[in-house]
């Protein structure tokens, strides 16, 4: 059980936004140092009955035989579209068999790049999500409206202070007032780290959708003493058979979780008229650029990837044998030549000779030249991609260029396969900046600061001494956009010390970054 379920608990989205954003970036969202606790229950097996459509089939706990289901609050710094805030959140639902064969370890490093369900707890059917924001349920319904998300003011989440045993308490409670009451007790003791896999399931035919979760920086731990509390005749009480119940042992091992990084894809799998879809293998050959140049310190790492191969398959219905594709794909990652892994979804682009674009988003981790890389189409689909920078158009200058000044471009060759077909929206598009001739600068304040405290950060874009609107700002895993005055700016705890990069982006420029330096020592998660 070390493999553990995270919940999908930090969306948001600033009223307004979802319109004015591309396709693609409308797809995921990032949820940074997220503190969750979870509950795993026996369910009352009528009331799950009659709860799940026919469509899902229910986890069986295998000690009584019984339905399992869940409940879930968490409090997250989560970013879309630029806008970073403070969210807390909570759900409850039924546990249910993976419907499409993967959860928990598919695609994290370590374990395999097929699909894993073990163990099988981290596919979920949400009866209720509540939200303490607007903008969060309205992001979570849009163009989805079967998730059954609601804005509720007045959820309280509070972690009390480390004890001797290094047990913290923690309580969630949902309002009388709100559409479902309930309440969270437990002590948390956080332990190891892993990397996890789950999704949310809702709907069901042309509404169906998943939302995707994925992470490879996840601290989990044992929630002791543990109970979930409900009014009589709530939605959970009657789930739940009773006004109380404890967590169930066997999965109180996973109920207390913090996460720094954490990415969710919103995946619609309903058919559409104005979709593409790839299905098959494509090899690639091209090079990655880093900025700054990687080496062997770790540090924030921003990426291109421009490639050339070919695609055998299906595209829209038609078969390919080796046609010739162009790839584009960047991502932001923390690490070094030896080790490194993203800290949001990276985007990527593969064009074919018709025109037609497939546009995914992927998560990767790399240890020495060897990367494991997991593909979600846009709309839908999941693909596996395994890259190598031992290529034979590496130079052998790589090896003293990590242990000197850093590379800055090194040749990778890549394979992607699928497991279902990518699918996207035929509107998308290669992101901005690949195209970037013209130039600008981008300056920071402050260019020194210290962990474990919440800092302003402010970034001025210009180009020939006037500032530049529209720039997209990546920064410590969050984005924001500048202003008509060129400045973006964030306000964020850093809790690991070193050289932070952050990096601008726009289409009709090149890239252009700056480099924070953070000082003093990493600070816990709270």
């Amino acid at each position: 059980m070390w493999l553990v379920p995270a919940l999908a608990l930090g969306l948001i989205v600033e009223e307004g936004i979802a319109a004015s954003v591309t396709p693609i970036g409308r797809s995921f969202i990032t949820a940074n140092q997220c503190v969750e606790h979870q509950a795993f229950m026996d369910g009352d097996p009528g009331a799950v009955a009659g709860a799940l459509p026919r469509a899902y089939v229910a986890t069986v706990d295998p000690g009584s035989g019984k339905p399992l289901i869940y409940a879930r609050s968490a409090r997250c710094l989560v970013t879309l579209a630029g806008v970073t805030r403070q969210v807390t959140m909570a759900s409850f639902g039924i546990v249910i068999n993976s419907p499409d064969g993967r959860g928990c370890a598919s695609g994290a490093p370590g374990a395999s790049p097929a699909t894993s369900q073990v163990p099988p707890v981290c596919n979920w059917y949400p009866l209720l999500w509540l939200a303490n924001d607007r903008a969060t349920a309205q992001w979570l319904r849009s163009r989805a409206p079967a998730f059954p998300a609601r804005y509720t003011a007045g959820l309280v989440l509070n972690q009390g202070t480390s004890d001797v045993t290094g047990g913290r308490t923690f309580h969630f409670q949902a309002p009388a007032a709100s559409p479902g009451p309930f309440t969270m007790d437990d002590t948390g003791h956080l332990t190891g780290q892993v990397s996890v896999r789950g999704g949310y399931w809702a709907g069901t035919g042309a509404g169906a959708v998943k939302l995707a979760f994925s992470t490879d920086d996840i601290t989990t731990g044992l929630a002791s003493n543990g109970v979930v509390r409900a009014p009589a005749g709530s939605a959970l009480a009657r789930l739940m058979g009773a006004t109380a119940s404890a967590y169930l042992p066997a999965y109180a091992a996973i109920g207390a979780e913090f996460w720094a990084h954490g990415s969710y894809r919103k995946q619609l799998l309903g058919p559409s008229p104005s979709s593409d879809s790839f299905s098959g293998s494509c090899s690639l050959q091209g090079t990655d650029t880093f900025t700054p140049p990687a080496n062997n310190t770790a540090q924030d790492l921003h990426l291109t990837y421009a490639a050339r191969g070919s695609c055998s398959g299906t595209l829209d219905g038609q078969q390919l044998s080796n046609a010739s594709v162009v790839w584009q794909s960047s991502a932001h990652s923390y690490g070094s030549c030896s080790q490194a892994n993203t800290v949001e979804p990276g985007e990527a682009f593969m064009t074919f000779p018709n025109g037609r674009t497939i546009a995914a988003t992927f998560d990767f981790t790399s240890l020495g030249t060897q990367v494991n890389m997991s593909f979600y189409g846009e709309r839908s689909g999941f693909a596996n991609g395994q890259a190598t920078f031992a290529t034979q158009r590496t130079p052998p200058g790589v090896i003293t260029g990590c242990a000197g000044a850093g590379d800055r471009e090194v040749p990778m060759d890549l394979t992607v396969r699928t497991e279902s077909p990518l699918v996207s929206d035929r509107n998308s598009s290669p992101a901005a900046g690949h195209r970037a001739r013209a130039r600008f600068s981008v300056r920071a304040r402050p260019r020194t600061a210290g962990t474990g405290r919440i800092t302003p950060f402010s970034f001025r874009v210009t180009t020939r001494g006037r500032p530049v609107a529209g720039v997209l700002v990546r920064f410590a895993g969050h984005r924001a956009r500048t202003g008509r005055h060129g400045r973006a700016t964030f306000r964020m705890r850093l809790r690991r010390p070193g050289r932070w990069t952050a990096v601008a982006t726009k289409q009709g420029f090149r890239a252009a970054h700056v480099t924070v330096r953070v000082l003093g020592q990493e600070s816990g998660p709270e």
